[in-house]
């Protein structure tokens, strides 16, 4: 560990870069687990329109954002095929977003370490 003791000063000295970094890791993560939890209510949704299957409610997900999606969703009275529609579009538009945020991510990582190479070199 004593190796990495170097580094520490050009952490302090690109503190905000890295910390914007993270917050767009993080930001990324976030949008990566919404797509999963929209599927699932989608599968929910093909369950009960199986021969056989008895009436039982959606299961709750887990976090508010697709909560409050699932219940607007739920609130319109949507044909089967347009709620899958929606579905698929929103899950494509929380791949863009997470797109994004990873894009602002490797940028903000990828310059600040260029920084610190140029900043070792003088």
């Amino acid at each position: 560990m004593k190796h990495l003791q170097a580094v520490n000063k050009y952490f302090w000295k690109y503190r905000n870069r890295l910390l914007a970094g993270v917050l767009f890791i993080i930001i990324s993560n976030y949008f990566a687990i919404l797509a999963p939890q929209i599927t699932a209510y989608v599968v929910d949704k093909v369950q009960l329109l199986l021969p056989g299957a008895t009436a039982r409610p959606l299961s709750r997900q887990t976090d508010p954002l697709v909560n409050i999606f699932t219940d607007w969703m739920e609130g319109l009275n949507w044909s089967f095929g347009s709620i899958v529609t929606m579905c698929g579009v929103t899950i494509l538009v929380l791949a863009l977003i997470r797109g994004v945020f990873m894009f602002f991510m490797r940028q903000t990582i990828i310059v600040m370490s260029r920084h610190i190479e140029f900043d070792r070199e003088k």
